[in-house]
């Protein structure tokens, strides 16, 4: 089950936990995913219910079910497990993937192309996907 923070984080006291509780029991069993994790961080003016979510998470990580991936940005993640003591222990293992270049983009591009029976246009070659990637993309 992929999530992201409004799949956890309520608008009102103790909706959190709940709608946290809710997602945990849809990928008992499996994995709960959760994408730019480091946004259940508190905000800068302490009204936020993103550590209640956390909180809520860290309560089921002992068992192993679901099995919990915390994902995001390298910098923005290493704040995330510093924002609560019980988080950097419950993930010792960390992987950081290196982005892809324009030219590794470029092929998994053209494999995509290749695996749903389409081609680039005649004439134009990788370099110039990558080319583009890189003009047109951060």
């Amino acid at each position: 089950v992929e999530v992201q923070r409004s799949d956890l984080v309520a608008e009102h006291v103790g909706q959190t936990g709940p709608k946290t509780r809710k997602m945990i029991e849809q990928a008992r069993g499996g994995v709960l995913f959760v994408d730019e994790a480091y946004r259940l961080v508190k905000s800068a003016d302490g009204k936020d219910f993103g550590p209640e979510a956390i909180e809520e998470i860290m309560q089921d990580m002992t068992t192993g079910d679901p099995l919990v991936i915390m994902a995001g940005y390298r910098d923005d993640m290493r704040k995330f497990l510093d924002a609560n003591a019980g988080l950097a222990r419950r993930f010792p293992i960390t992987i950081d993937f290196p982005n892809y270049t324009t030219e590794e983009l470029a092929a998994i591009f053209e494999l995509k192309l290749h695996t749903a029976g389409f081609r680039l246009a005649p004439g134009v070659t990788s370099r110039e996907v990558a080319e583009a990637l890189s003009k047109h993309t951060t």
